[in-house]
């Protein structure tokens, strides 16, 4: 390929899109020449395959593709139109797609940008989810300060009362214990907004998933009537992680599932790699939660607990969102959950 006409193609590629996103190079007459992963992801063809093929073949309707390529030839370039591709054997997708035309007489080239809509929504959907949860994050914050010092001051004024009391009046002694306990509480609870208010940012290295998980069981204190078991992958690939936001992630998950199960039963941790994912599985054998539930599990300060702040999953699926990755739950009533972690490879 001529160098400056490669140039082009890598400016083109750099105003229009992201590395990320989609990237087909054609010839003058709409041969393929060079694909991207991206573009054999969302067009779930490999590289071979695509190139040599005319990428009209891959829209469902050509008229409109040709009248984006007159439009681009005639003005150069034409962004965010929207066409039907098909991908694999009899998919179809809705993508958004930026044209370019780069090079001059027989060396024109057009440069395809595309996303796949439906990763476009992902985005907007979670864009939507970390805005909230900053605005919920900082009102907690507020809250949380205001509530602390009086709520030290209380505690305080309580153990001196206890120590006034003496031994002398066992039932106040014992009114006064309770007050403690659910001062306690309440203590908790807001060092718990406090710590999602300071939701940190994961720096995310190149390591391996299984150290995080092997230590949560190696230090995770389940109940004697609880049993943690692994099947994990005889050799991990490296991921993109945060080891101590993983295993944060993963803790509270297996709490969840320990919380769930009535009785005795069964907390397992499985990986493996689905598609382009490494995927941990946390499945436990508890209550299950019913379909209507499942849909409001991430929401902040949605819970089913008796006691719960809300809080858990949706930080947790920050935190996935974080590291480029999915959190996503399959439940039956009676027959316990499975959440996944998705982390891409």
């Amino acid at each position: 390929m001529n160098e400056n006409i490669r140039h082009q193609i890598m400016d083109a590629r750099q105003c229009m899109g992201c590395m990320h996103e989609g990237l087909i190079v054609t010839s003058s007459d709409g041969t393929i020449v060079e694909t991207s992963p991206a573009a054999e992801r969302i067009l779930e063809a490999p590289s071979l395959s695509l190139k040599g093929r005319q990428v009209r073949e891959f829209c469902s309707v050509q008229d409109i593709y040709d009248e984006l390529i007159r439009q681009t030839g005639s003005a150069g370039r034409t962004l965010n139109k929207s066409l039907v591709v098909c991908a694999g054997d009899s998919k179809r997708k809705i993508v958004n797609m930026s044209v370019q035309k780069v090079g001059e007489g027989d060396e024109v080239q057009f440069v395809h940008v595309f996303q796949d809509c439906a990763d476009l929504r992902t985005m907007e959907e979670r864009l939507v989810q970390s805005e909230r949860l900053a605005t919920i994050g900082r009102f907690a914050s507020q809250i949380a300060h205001e509530i602390r010092n009086p709520l030290s001051s209380i505690t305080l004024n309580v153990e001196l009362l206890e120590d006034e009391v003496g031994a002398a009046g066992d039932e106040a002694r014992a009114l006064i214990r309770s007050v403690l306990k659910e001062l306690d509480r309440l203590n908790d609870i807001v060092s718990e907004y406090l710590q999602f208010s300071r939701f940190p940012k994961p720096h995310l290295q190149r390591g391996h998933a299984d150290n995080a998980i092997q230590e949560l069981v190696d230090n995770f204190k389940a109940p004697s009537n609880i049993k943690i078991e692994t099947q994990l992958m005889a050799s991990s690939p490296e991921i993109w992680l945060d080891e101590r936001l993983l295993r944060q992630v993963l803790e509270n998950l297996v709490r969840n599932g320990v919380e769930a199960i009535d009785g005795s039963g069964v907390i397992r941790i499985e990986s493996d790699i689905v598609d382009r994912f490494f995927v941990i599985r946390v499945k436990d054998t508890g209550r299950g939660v019913p379909p209507e539930i499942q849909a409001r599990l991430f929401e902040p300060f949605f819970t089913t607990k008796a006691h719960g702040t809300g809080l858990g999953l949706a930080t947790s699926q920050q935190i996935i969102f974080e590291h480029n990755g999915h959190l996503v739950v399959d439940s039956q009533v009676g027959k316990g959950s499975t959440f996944s972690i998705l982390l891409p490879l």
